[in-house]
């Protein structure tokens, strides 16, 4: 029987335990070394106390009666002081087990361990627990080991430069807003009161800058446009530290049975992944990678990579002939192949038509305000500046889609090359682990021959990997080669 760490009763405890911060703030500000003050604050706050005391007790009696019990073929867990709920895993259905050593349990030789298997509710963990790190051993007992003797035995690190580039191209000011919105939220009025000072010395501080900036600058630059800028860099830069702390030290063993990777500076990470669960393979690109001709190895597997913001990133960086030897050691390298199928050359509008739409209503937008509220034309002329870029550039990236896209299948596998938002894709896959596959066509792409084919493969996360602009022929040739259809089936309700 498998208790889990004590730290554990803590946590059990600590949504009710907050609730007597301030009582017992208070109870300590007046309390002095005169006895019968003493004896006041005491007899004051004993219900405070008591209280305490219960919630304690509560979490202690909720620690106690959960328990883990490892079998010979599977984990038990055990849970619930009333209502009693049994929980097993088998070892055969883990996918991936993870273990977190963060920074501050460290000291008390504690590590929050989480098993996911390809059962249970997508975008959860089917076991999370706190446990001791000696009996975290005893469930890595369980689990295949890395046999150093065999011939598909590797090991794969990232030096340090690989991590810094990857953080600035895979960083974003999304991921550091979404960081510094938790924090606020889970902080609430505090963190405000606390940042009112701050933004009135920015506001001060943008101000000041705006004046110096506008006087040899044609428009007017106004302090709300540097508050904005700040922002844009301070979130990008949170995002990007974040990443650099996250993905250092990042380092990946596999032999045939068991993949480890370990990755982390604050808190340490050890993902233990049993290869046969993986999904598929993406290869990750965005512009500026494709430029430099390098690119990011993801995979899908259930548990693997579904914490806020986290990748589920197999190798972080890689360079043409790295990843070609990396997929060649995974047993991936066959499925790489150029492609067979590729979108008709009049497609090309159906890439780009969104963008520069949105880019074209946004300017739109901003000459009638400006039009209309004269007063407002220096404020509108950065914003929309600020809003054309993503999608100027987001056409840029659709634009050399169109001239990568395609699919290949070719014997148990198949390659599908598409681009989502500002990432292209490159996704190696069984054809067993293809689950559905969909034609779709719109009023005009009937009318052309064309049409979107869309596949899913077994995954944690209902994902549509959409390949645009195919003709139907050929679409229809895909799915036959799939098993899907029959050799000469039509497709009719598209």
């Amino acid at each position: 029987m498998i208790h889990e760490h004590p730290l554990k009763i803590l946590k059990h405890a600590k949504s009710s335990i907050w609730l007597l911060i301030f009582p017992i703030l208070r109870g300590i500000r007046s309390f002095s070394l005169d006895l019968d003050a003493f004896y006041t604050w005491i007899t004051g706050g004993w219900f405070d106390l008591l209280v305490l005391i219960v919630i304690l007790a509560f979490g202690y009696f909720r620690w106690l009666f959960t328990w883990m019990r490892l079998g010979k073929n599977h984990i038990r867990v055990m849970s619930g002081i009333f209502v009693k709920r049994v929980t097993e895993m088998p070892y055969k259905s883990i996918a991936v087990v993870t273990a977190q050593h963060s920074f501050y349990l460290r000291p008390f030789h504690a590590v929050r361990v989480h098993v996911d298997t390809d059962a249970g509710v997508f975008g959860t963990t089917d076991l999370s627990i706190l446990l001791h790190r000696d009996e975290l051993k005893k469930i890595q007992r369980k689990l295949p080991k890395i046999v150093r003797k065999e011939k598909k035995t590797f090991t794969l690190s990232s030096k340090w430069y690989k991590i810094v580039f990857f953080s600035f191209v895979f960083s974003s000011s999304l991921s550091g807003a979404v960081y510094v919105s938790a924090l606020i939220f889970n902080a609430g009025r505090i963190v405000m009161e606390a940042m009112r000072d701050d933004w009135t010395e920015m506001y001060r501080i943008a101000n000041d800058m705006s004046e110096n900036m506008s006087a040899g600058a044609p428009v007017d630059i106004p302090p709300v446009a540097i508050i904005l800028m700040f922002i844009v860099l301070g979130t990008w830069l949170l995002s990007f530290i974040i990443n650099i702390f996250r993905y250092s030290d990042f380092v990946m063993k596999k032999d045939t049975h068991i993949m480890r990777i370990i990755s982390g500076a604050f808190t340490r990470r050890i993902f233990n992944i049993i290869p046969e669960k993986i999904n598929y393979l993406d290869l990750r690109q965005s512009f500026i990678t494709k430029l430099f001709r390098v690119s990011s190895l993801n995979i899908s597997c259930s548990g693997y990579g579904k914490g806020k913001n986290e990748l589920p990133v197999l190798l972080p960086l890689l360079t043409q002939r790295e990843a070609n030897d990396a997929l060649d050691m995974l047993g991936f390298k066959k499925y790489l192949v150029r492609r067979k199928v590729r979108p008709v050359k009049s497609s090309v509008i159906s890439y780009i038509s969104a963008p520069l739409t949105i880019a074209a209503v946004i300017l739109a937008a901003g000459w009638l305000t400006v039009y209309f509220l004269s007063q407002l034309s220096n404020i509108m002329f950065f914003v929309v500046l600020i809003l054309e870029i993503p999608f100027i550039w987001l056409t840029v990236v659709k634009l050399y889609a169109h001239a990568t896209t395609g699919v290949t299948v070719e014997d148990d596998f198949c390659c599908i090359r598409y681009s989502r938002f500002f990432a292209y894709h490159t996704i190696l896959a069984d054809k067993n682990k293809l689950v559905k596959i969909q034609i779709f066509q719109s009023l005009i792409n009937k009318k052309t021959g064309r049409c979107r084919l869309d596949f899913y493969f077994n995954s944690e996360k209902t994902r549509a990997h959409k390949v645009k602009g195919l003709r139907v022929e050929e679409a229809q040739k895909i799915i036959e080669q799939l098993g899907v259809l029959e050799s000469g089936e039509k497709m009719h309700n598209f």
